[in-house]
C-alpha cells in the first residue's frame, strides 16, 4: 500500500524546532528545580524578553532584599564539536542579549543583572576569547572585544566593554542528556523510596507546567500566585513562582527527608558518558562517586607502565581484554535488566565477577589480574560507549 511517508518532505525543520523548544524547556525546569531545592532561584519567567528569565536572591550586590536577574538566550546545534567564539556568534545569542541589554539598561529600573548564552554541549577551552567571554572578561581580551564589536556592528567603546562585563557564556546538557540529568536530581530531592514511576510523574507535571508558561496560559489563580503587583498582560502567564509548583515541592517534603541545598553542579556541572549512563541506570552517588575513582586509577596505572616501557606495543593485548570485559558487562547487565536500580546491581555485580577471576580477563597480565583495577578499565570501556548500566525506565 502506498504512504505519504515514503515521499521526502519539501520542508521538514518541523521536528527539529520542536527539539530545540523541548530543550528550551527543559533548560527552564533546571532553574525550577533549583527553586524546589530550596536554593536562591526565586522564580523563572519564560519567553519574556529572552528564551528565560532567573531571578535569584541572596546576591551580595542586591540591596535591601533585591533581586538578580539572568537573561538567558538559549542555542542549540547538531554538532557535537567543541564551541568556538566563531560558533557562538554565528548562532546569534549575542545580538538577541545585546537587545536585551539595551532595553534593561533604558528601562531605568535600575536592575543588577548578567546576561547568559547557554549553549548547547561545551566550550572550546582551547579558544582564549571565548573562555574569556564565558567568564565575563571578554572587555580584557582584546581579540574577543573586537570580534564583537564587528559582529554586532558597534564602536569599541564603554558601551560594549559593559556590556561584555555582563556577558556569560555557560554549557548545557547535551539534548539526549538533559532528561535523564534533571530526572536524576529530582527523584534525588523526593528521596531513595520514591517510586520511579511517581518521579517520572513529577517530572512530567514540571514539564507540563513550564510548556504552558513558555506559551503564556496562565493556570486558575494565576494573578493571585504572580509574585508582582499588577502585572501586565504580556508577563501573565509566563512566570512559574513557588507558590505555582507549591503542590510539587509537598511531594519532595516530608519528616524525615531535607530538601537539597545545592543542585547546581547535578544540573550544569560536565559529565562523561560514563557518568551520564550511570545515571540513566539510577546509579546510586557512592556507585557514581566508586565508579569515577576506580576508572581514574585504571588509567594511572596504564600511564604509569607506558611510562616504564612494559606496556606492550601490541594493540590487539588490550583489545583482547576490553572484548572480555564487554561480554561479561553485558552478560551481568542482562541478569539485572529488571532491577529497580539497575546501575547499582550491574556494578555489583561486574565488580564481583572480576574479583573471583581476574585472570579469565586480564590474561597477559595489563592490570595485574588486579579485580579494581580491571573494574576501573570497565568502567572506561563504558566511558567510550561500548557498554551501558541499564535503563531505569525498563526496570518500571
Amino acid at each position: 500500500m502506498a504512504d505519504p511517508i515514503e515521499i521526502e518532505a519539501p520542508d521538514d525543520t518541523g521536528s527539529p524546532t520542536f527539539r530545540r523548544y523541548e530543550y528550551q524547556v527543559h533548560i527552564a525546569v533546571q532553574a525550577i528545580l533549583e527553586m524546589l531545592a530550596g536554593g536562591t532561584v526565586q522564580h523563572v519567567t519564560c519567553e519574556h524578553i529572552e528564551d528565560i528569565v532567573v531571578a535569584r536572591s541572596g546576591d551580595p550586590r542586591c540591596m535591601d532584599g533585591g533581586l538578580y536577574w539572568d537573561f538567558q538566550q538559549i542555542k542549540t546545534r547538531d554538532s557535537v564539536e567543541p564551541w568556538s567564539l566563531k560558533d557562538v556568534i554565528a548562532k546569534g545569542p549575542l545580538r538577541s542579549l545585546w537587545r536585551t541589554h539595551n532595553a534593561v539598561q533604558g528601562s531605568g529600573l535600575g536592575l543588577l543583572y548578567q546576561l547568559t548564552a547557554g549553549i548547547e554541549g561545551h566550550l572550546d577551552p582551547a579558544d582564549t576569547p571565548v573562555v574569556a567571554l564565558s567568564r565575563g572578561d571578554g572587555a580584557a581580551n582584546p581579540n574577543c572585544r573586537k570580534r564583537v564589536a564587528t559582529h554586532l556592528n558597534v564602536p569599541l567603546d564603554d558601551a560594549l566593554d559593559g556590556f561584555l562585563r555582563l556577558m556569560r557564556v555557560r554549557g548545557l546538557a547535551r539534548r539526549d542528556d538533559v532528561e535523564a540529568r534533571n530526572t536524576r536530581v529530582l527523584a534525588d530531592l523526593a528521596g531513595p523510596e520514591t517510586a520511579v514511576g511517581t518521579v517520572d510523574a513529577l517530572y512530567t507535571e514540571l514539564l507540563r507546567r513550564t510548556r504552558e508558561a513558555t506559551q503564556g496560559r496562565p493556570p486558575a489563580r494565576w494573578t493571585e500566585l504572580l509574585a508582582v503587583d499588577s502585572p501586565t498582560p504580556t508577563v501573565l502567564g509566563k512566570r512559574i513562582t513557588m507558590a505555582v509548583i507549591a503542590d510539587v515541592r509537598q511531594r519532595l517534603t516530608r519528616p524525615d527527608h531535607v530538601l537539597l541545598e545545592d543542585v547546581s553542579g547535578a544540573l550544569h556541572g560536565p559529565e562523561t558518558a560514563l557518568v551520564r549512563k550511570l545515571r540513566q541506570g539510577a546509579a546510586s552517588k557512592e556507585v557514581i562517586e566508586d565508579a569515577k575513582m576506580l576508572r581514574a586509577q585504571a588509567d594511572h596505572h596504564r600511564l604509569k607502565e607506558q611510562a616504564l616501557g612494559t606496556w606492550p606495543d601490541n594493540l590487539a593485548v588490550e583489545a583482547d581484554l576490553d572484548q572480555r570485559l564487554l561480554l561479561v558487562a553485558r552478560r551481568v547487565g542482562r541478569s539485572h535488566r529488571e532491577h529497580p536500580q539497575p546501575a547499582d546491581a550491574i556494578f555489583d555485580g561486574l565488580q564481583e565477577a572480576l574479583q573471583d577471576n581476574p585472570a579469565a580477563y586480564d590474561r597477559h597480565p595489563l592490570y595485574a589480574q588486579d579485580g579494581v583495577l580491571l573494574m576501573g578499565r570497565a568502567c572506561a570501556v563504558s566511558d567510550e560507549c561500548r557498554f551501558h548500566w541499564g535503563d531505569v525506565r525498563d526496570a518500571s
